[in-house]
Parts: C-alpha cells; sequence; structure tokens
C-alpha cells in the first residue's frame, strides 16, 4: 500500500500491525483536505473543529497564529488558495486538541515563509506525532527522532519516509 493509504488506515485504526490506545483522540492532516466542506468558511471550519470548546477570541487567535488573518477567515475554504488550506487544517487540529497527530506530508502546499509556522505546531504538539515527508529538513527541524525507511523511491524527489 501507499504512504497515504497506510496513514489513512492508521488514523481509522484498522492498520495491521499497528495498536493504538482506544481512547486516544487522532487529528489527522490529510493533504488532499477532503475534510472540509468547500462551502463553509474558514471561521466555520475553526468552530466546528473546537466543538464549542474554544471562544470567538480563542478560534481567532489560533486562526492568526497561522497566519489566517482578517478576512481570510471570512470566505469560503474553496476560494482559498491551497498553502491557505493547508494553514486552516493545521489550525483546525490545533482546537481539536488531539493525542495523536498523523501528518500526510504537512509542508505539501504550503509556501516557505509559512513553513515556521507549520514547524513550531508540530513541534508545541503536546502528544504523539507520526508524519510522512519527503522533506528532510523540515523533519529535523520539529525534531523527529525515529524514522521508518518504507523503502520508496520516487523520481526526483528521494527516499521517503514515514516519522514519528
Amino acid at each position: 500500500i501507499g504512504k497515504t493509504t497506510w496513514l489513512e488506515l492508521i488514523a481509522k485504526g484498522k492498520a495491521e500491525g499497528v495498536t493504538l490506545n482506544p481512547l486516544a483522540k487522532i487529528g489527522y492532516y490529510r493533504q488532499d483536505f477532503n475534510n472540509f466542506n468547500f462551502e463553509n468558511t474558514a471561521l466555520q471550519c475553526l468552530e466546528d473543529a473546537s466543538g464549542g470548546s474554544a471562544t470567538h477570541q480563542e478560534i481567532r487567535a489560533t486562526a492568526g497564529a497561522f497566519l489566517l488573518k482578517g478576512n481570510i477567515v471570512k470566505q469560503q475554504v474553496k476560494t482559498l488558495s491551497e498553502g491557505q488550506k493547508a494553514l486552516l487544517s493545521l489550525a483546525c487540529l490545533c482546537l481539536e486538541a488531539p493525542s495523536i497527530l498523523i501528518m500526510d506530508e504537512p509542508t505539501n502546499h504550503v509556501n516557505f515563509r509559512h513553513l515556521p509556522a507549520v514547524a513550531n505546531a508540530v513541534k508545541n504538539f503536546k502528544g504523539a506525532v507520526l508524519l510522512v515527508s519527503h522533506d528532510s529538513h523540515f523533519v529535523q527541524d520539529v525534531g523527529i527522532d525515529k524514522v521508518v525507511d518504507m523503502g520508496f523511491e520516487l523520481k526526483g524527489r528521494g527516499e521517503s519516509q514515514a516519522a514519528a
């Protein structure tokens, strides 16, 4: 199976040989953003992610930490750039407060100027992190200490790695 399929199986608790605590809350960062209702505004997505546990001010502060400021949060998801969708996805994960973070290529679609916001979110996450990335600098920057070489080789992109 491919890396994305493998992560999806883990997130659903169906990956052979992988056991997660059934009480663990999983936050899954999808690189295709299919977790969003593209008709909703970014703010609606953030409010839904908080599950009513965050104030409007906390939601706006979280959005701002991911460079989603001003009128950007009033835009429908379908009008956001791919980079803005990536940042929105990460902001939503922060509001969901999972205990395990599963990330599928978190640096794809993200402008190099916005990578520090992504890296800080991962570095400051208090739970376990499982991520797939082709960006070895990002993996090193966020302090991932265990790497699994899945044996994939993609033309022009180097080795694929799963890291935890």
